[in-house]
């Protein structure tokens, strides 16, 4: 999930607690941050040097010029469409109100309720959209789940699922893995009516981030799956799509 394309995101909103939070979320996660704290701001930042941002994240609700406002002075002064735009709301909108955010040129809309692991994948599909259609056969989804995993005759070990798919998942772990080591996993997800006790194999890691980040850890993939374990992966995934609305507005 650390990125080492590095992008630039433009922050803005008038809580300071979180630009803060989603500044560090995004600065671990490999990309550059810069801040405004309300719309005038931002609108003069964006005359100085539009080109400099790569993904404008707009709180809907700021003072003096609101999100809204910021959105339709980008249309009518002819920056629509320079870099995406993923608006942000305390609240769940309205349909009426997410038609109106498309039709001013929104690329997505999410509330400041999501985990880190759901901000880094949101952002990251919106810029790098075409890995997101190279891995669209076996999306990924974020979560944060605990998971035991045993190595062998090793001990059980711990670790956090940050994302999942129905043909694998990423470990945050403080164990030391191997590219190769074959993990005995268990876990449950959250409804449903069972638990997946899965083998996987370590395909590729973050060694240099592994025990210093949220982020950091090992890319598995499951292996021996039987067609019920796999099918419920798939719905479970599929139903995580839906309802956190990753698709762009």
């Amino acid at each position: 999930m650390i990125t080492k394309d590095s992008k630039n995101i433009y922050i803005a909103d008038d809580s300071i607690f979180f630009r803060t939070k989603l500044s560090d979320i995004l600065v671990e996660a490999g990309h550059k941050v810069r801040f405004a704290r309300d719309g005038n701001e931002l609108l003069r930042e964006i005359q100085i040097d539009h080109d400099k941002i790569d993904l404008l994240i707009l709180d809907l609700q700021m003072p003096e010029i609101d999100g809204f406002g910021v959105l339709k002075w980008l249309k009518e002064n002819g920056y629509a469409g320079k870099f995406p735009v993923l608006v942000v709301t305390s609240v769940y909108e309205a349909a009426h109100v997410v038609d109106n955010l498309r039709e001013l040129g929104a690329t997505g809309l999410m509330t400041k309720g999501f985990t880190p692991e759901q901000i880094i994948f949101r952002v990251n599909r919106i810029l790098f959209p075409e890995k997101s259609a190279q891995r669209a056969p076996a999306e990924r989804v974020p979560i944060s789940l605990p998971v035991d995993f045993t190595l062998g005759e090793d001990k059980k070990q711990t670790g956090f699922i940050l994302n999942i798919s129905e043909g694998g998942t990423f470990l945050h772990t403080n164990a030391q893995l191997l590219i190769g080591a074959m993990p005995h996993l268990k876990f449950s997800l959250p409804g449903v009516d069972r638990v997946f006790d899965l083998k996987a194999i370590v395909k590729w890691s973050t060694n240099d981030v592994a025990h210093k980040t949220l982020f950091g850890g090992y890319g598995l993939m499951f292996t021996g799956m039987t067609d019920d374990e796999r099918a419920a992966l798939k719905q479970f995934v599929s139903s995580e799509i839906d309802r956190l609305a990753f698709k762009n507005i």
